[in-house]
C-alpha cells in the first residue's frame, strides 16, 4: 500500500514537473504534504531537506555570487570580456567560450549569464556582430563550467548531499575538475569547430528591425479635441488605454513642447497631439469614442529616443515573478513606469494585443521609459535590462581584494578539510556582511528560494521512495536489463537517462530523482557508487538537446533568435562528445571496482 502511494505521489510530482503546471517551489511542497498526509516518512524527517547539506551549500553559493556582483568583481569580468571583443568577432569567440567556465564554477549560471548578457548587447550595437553566433557558445561554456567544481551546479551539490545521507564519502570540492577541464576543452573545440559555423550571423541590422518595423507600423498620432472625455484626466486612470493596453509614448502639446515617455500622473490638454501604440482595432475606437482624432502614423524611430526617454530591451529570467502573467495583470506602466512596445518571443516580434500576451522565461520586451524608470529596473530582480546600463557606483577599492580573497578562502579551507565547506561557507559570507561589502538584504534577495523548497519538499519523497523499496525494484530491473552487457553498458544508459530527463524538468529535480537510484544500482552490483554519480553529474551540466535544459539557454533565446532546431544541430554534437568521453574517462578516474 505504502509502495502504491509513493508511486502516486511520484507520478505527480514528475506531471507537475514537466508540464510546467505550477512553480517547482509549489512542486517541492506538494509533495512534501502528500507524503505527511500519507505517513510515508517520519516527521522527524520530514523536514530534513530544508537543512540538508544540498540546500545550504546552494544558499550560500547565491550569497557568495551576490558579493562578488556586489563588490564588483563580476563587471570587471565583464569589462574583460567586453575589451577582448573589441578586438574582433574571433577574439570574442575564443575569450566567450574560455572565461565563463571559471566563474561559473563558483557562482550560479543564471546570475552569470545576467552579469555577461548586457556586455554583449552593447558588442553587438558597439561593433555589428551577431548575438546569434554568439550567446549559444556562451551559454554552453557557462553550462560546462558546472562541471570543473563539485558545487559548480546544483546537480553536483545534490549529487554530493545524497552520497553524505547514504553514509558515503562526498566527493571532495576538486574531485571533478581534471574530468571538467578536459570536458570544457572539448566543448571548446566542437563549438569552434562545428558549433559556431552552425550559428551564421544574421547581422544586427536584421536582428531587432522586425522589431522596430512593426513598432512604428503600430504608432498613431492622435489629437484631443476639446470636447474630450480625456482632457485633464491622469494617465494612469484612463481605463481604456489600460484595457486595451494602449502605451502613450509622446504628448506634444499646442504651443510645441513635449512630454517624452509620460508618467502615470501626466494628463491631457485641448489640443494635445498624442502619440500612442497599440492595436489599430483599438486605437479607432478610442477616436471614435473619446474625443480624438488620428492625425497620421509615426514612422521615425529617432523620436523614441529624443530627451529622457530610453528605448530598453527587457529580459524576462527563468524564475521572474513577471512570467506567466499578462501584460495587462501586471500593468508596467503603473509599476515601472515604462510603457511596452512591443515583445520579442523565439524571433517572433508581437507588438499588437499585448494585453494578452502571457510572458514566459526568455521574452525580450521592447519598452519605452525615462532614464528614471530605466534605472529602477536595473535594480529589479525580475528583469535583465538588456542596453547601455549605467555605470554602476564607484566602490572602494579592497572591495574586489577582499571579495576575491574570501571565496578563495572559502574554497582553500574546503579543499584542504580545515573546515566543511557549508561550515566555511558561511563563515566567508559572515565575513562580507561585516565588513558591508554585501547587505542581508542583497543575500536574501539573491538566494532562489524555490529551488531550496523543491528541494526540501522531494527529500522526503526520495526518503520515501527508498524506504518503500521502490528505488530498489528500479535499479534490480535495471541490472537484470542491462547487468548482462557490462558496466560500460549501465553507465551509458543512465547517461542518457539523465541527459533526457533534464530536458523535461530541472536537473535540480533530475538530481533528486537520479542521485538515490545511481547509488542502489551501485549497492545491487556491489560497484563504487562514484561512477554513476559522475555520469549524471556530467549528463545534467553537458546535454544541451534543446533550451529546457538550462535556464542560460532559455536567457540566450530570445535575443540570439534561437530556435529548438538550433539546439538540435549545435548541441546534438556537444551532448554526443560529452557522453563519449564522459563513458571513456569515468571509470578510468573512478573506477567501478575498488581495490583495497
Amino acid at each position: 500500500m505504502a509502495l502504491g502511494i509513493a508511486v502516486g505521489i511520484l507520478f505527480i510530482t514528475m506531471v507537475l514537473l514537466i508540464t510546467n503546471a505550477v512553480r517547482i517551489d509549489v512542486v517541492g511542497l506538494v509533495a512534501l504534504g502528500l507524503v505527511g498526509i500519507f505517513n510515508l516518512v517520519p516527521v522527524a524527517q520530514m523536514f530534513n531537506g530544508f537543512s540538508s547539506y544540498a540546500a545550504i551549500i546552494i544558499a550560500a553559493m547565491f550569497a557568495l555570487g551576490e558579493a562578488l556582483r556586489q563588490s564588483g568583481v563580476t563587471d570587471m569580468l565583464a569589462n574583460f570580456l567586453e575589451k577582448m571583443g573589441r578586438r574582433g568577432e574571433e577574439s570574442l569567440l575564443t575569450t566567450l567560450l574560455v572565461l565563463p567556465p571559471a566563474p561559473s564554477a563558483f557562482i550560479s549560471d543564471v546570475g552569470l549569464m545576467g552579469i555577461f548578457l548586457p556586455t554583449m548587447i552593447r558588442l553587438r550595437n558597439d561593433l555589428k556582430v551577431s548575438l546569434h553566433r554568439l550567446l549559444m557558445p556562451l551559454a554552453i561554456a557557462i553550462a560546462l563550467g558546472g562541471l570543473l567544481t563539485m558545487i559548480g551546479s546544483a546537480g553536483n551539490i545534490i549529487a554530493n548531499a545524497d552520497l553524505a545521507s547514504h553514509h558515503l564519502t562526498p566527493l571532495p570540492l576538486f574531485a571533478i575538475t581534471p574530468l571538467g577541464v578536459i570536458l570544457v576543452a572539448a566543448g571548446y573545440l566542437v563549438m569552434r569547430w562545428w558549433g559556431v559555423a552552425r550559428l551564421p550571423a544574421t547581422g544586427p541590422a536584421t536582428e531587432f528591425a522586425a522589431d522596430y518595423a512593426e513598432v512604428k507600423s503600430y504608432m498613431t498620432e492622435i489629437r484631443i479635441r476639446p470636447d474630450s472625455r480625456l482632457i485633464q484626466t491622469p494617465l494612469s486612470e484612463i481605463e481604456y488605454f489600460r484595457q486595451h493596453h494602449v502605451s502613450v509614448v509622446r504628448v506634444i502639446h499646442p504651443d510645441h513642447t513635449q512630454v517624452v515617455s509620460p508618467g502615470p500622473r501626466d494628463t491631457l490638454g485641448a489640443g494635445d497631439r498624442v502619440v500612442v501604440q497599440g492595436d489599430p482595432d483599438a486605437i479607432v475606437g478610442l477616436s471614435e469614442d473619446h474625443g480624438l482624432e488620428v492625425v497620421g502614423a509615426v514612422a521615425d524611430r529617432i523620436r523614441l529616443r529624443q530627451g529622457d526617454a530610453r528605448v530598453v530591451e527587457l529580459l524576462i529570467p527563468s524564475g521572474s515573478r513577471l512570467g506567466r502573467r499578462t501584460l495587462r495583470e501586471l500593468n508596467l506602466r503603473r509599476r515601472y513606469d515604462v510603457g511596452v512596445l512591443a515583445v520579442l518571443r523565439h524571433g517572433i516580434t508581437r507588438t499588437a494585443t499585448l494585453a494578452d500576451i502571457r510572458l514566459a522565461a526568455g521574452d525580450v520586451l521592447l519598452v519605452q521609459g525615462s532614464a528614471a524608470a530605466v534605472g529602477r529596473l536595473q535594480l529589479s530582480d525580475d528583469v535583465v535590462v538588456l542596453a547601455d546600463r549605467d555605470r554602476p557606483p564607484v566602490r572602494a577599492a579592497w572591495h574586489p581584494v577582499l571579495t576575491t580573497a574570501v571565496v578563495l578562502g572559502v574554497l582553500a579551507l574546503a579543499a584542504f578539510n580545515f573546515l566543511n565547506i557549508e561550515v566555511a561557507a558561511f563563515a566567508g559570507v559572515a565575513v562580507l556582511v561585516l565588513t558591508r561589502i554585501v547587505t542581508p538584504d542583497q543575500i536574501y534577495r539573491a538566494i532562489d528560494w524555490r529551488i531550496i523548497a523543491l528541494i526540501g519538499g522531494i527529500t522526503p519523497l526520495s526518503i520515501a521512495l527508498d524506504h518503500t523499496g521502490f528505488t530498489a525494484d528500479v535499479s534490480h530491473t535495471m541490472v537484470a536489463v542491462l547487468g548482462p552487457l557490462g558496466s560500460y553498458a549501465l553507465a551509458a544508459a543512465f547517461y542518457w537517462l539523465a541527459a533526457l530527463l533534464t530536458q523535461v524538468i530541472s536537473n535540480v529535480a533530475a538530481a533528486l530523482v537520479l542521485a538515490p537510484l545511481a547509488l542502489s544500482i551501485a549497492h545491487a552490483n556491489a560497484w563504487s557508487p562514484y561512477p554513476l554519480v559522475i555520469m549524471m553529474i556530467v549528463a545534467l551540466s553537458a546535454a544541451p538537446l534543446t533550451p529546457l535544459a538550462n535556464k542560460v539557454y532559455l536567457m540566450a533565446m530570445g535575443p540570439g533568435q534561437y530556435r529548438y532546431q538550433d539546439f538540435i544541430r549545435v548541441g546534438g554534437p556537444v551532448t554526443l562528445v560529452m557522453f563519449a568521453l564522459s563513458l571513456i574517462l569515468v571509470p578510468l578516474m573512478f573506477p567501478f571496482f575498488v581495490t583495497h
